[in-house]
């Protein structure tokens, strides 16, 4: 008797051993581990294939769009007469995104004579062009545009986005010329 007790307090410490090894608890990591990756994997292709590409038109209305696509052939703003203040943010940052200058001198509200297209070219590419984009992708999937601030100077329009528990949000000065919303810029675009 006490030498089957003996034997089987012998296989039941070899049986707990030998279940326990590293390279045995390594091998069930290492297979979990595969087996999250692909699941993660397979989560990353169904978000990937459900999304449309993003536009910062996507918010205008066909007429809206109609009009747009009138204002870009020659720049003519009164295509964009009765556009809300939100709505020609939304068309100055899709302008920045696709690098159209000639639509961005055109929205841009600068207070005084305006200086020429070339001046103002080359004052906006070392000012301005950088920070433009940086809002343009901070602010890609935007959550909310709306008009934080009215007076009789003009608006702002906040435009926020949030990331998981993290949200960030622009304001952005608009003023009304010839009933027309256009971009406050920085005083260093005066002639």
């Amino acid at each position: 008797m006490k030498a089957n007790i003996s034997l089987f307090v012998f296989l039941t410490s070899l049986l707990l051993i030998t279940g326990c090894t590293p390279s045995n608890s390594v091998e069930t990591h290492e297979t979990k581990k595969e087996n999250a990756i692909v699941i993660v994997d397979e989560k990353v292709l169904k978000i990937g294939d459900s999304e449309e590409e993003f536009s910062y038109l996507t918010g205008l209305s066909e007429e809206e769009l109609k009009s747009y696509e009138l204002f870009t052939k020659g720049y003519d703003t009164n295509y964009l007469q009765g556009f809300s203040p939100e709505k020609v943010i939304l068309i100055y940052i899709h302008s920045a995104v696709i690098d159209d200058i000639e639509a961005i001198y055109s929205l841009a509200y600068i207070d005084g004579v305006p200086p020429d297209f070339d001046t103002f070219k080359e004052k906006y590419y070392k000012n301005l062009n950088i920070s433009n984009l940086e809002i343009a992708l901070d602010f890609r999937y935007y959550n909310s545009i709306k008009i934080k601030q009215e007076d009789s100077n003009g608006l702002l329009v906040e435009l926020m986005v949030s990331y998981g528990t993290f949200t960030a949000s622009t304001l952005m000065g608009l003023k009304k010329e010839n009933d027309l919303w256009k971009i406050e810029l920085p005083d260093l675009f005066k002639n």
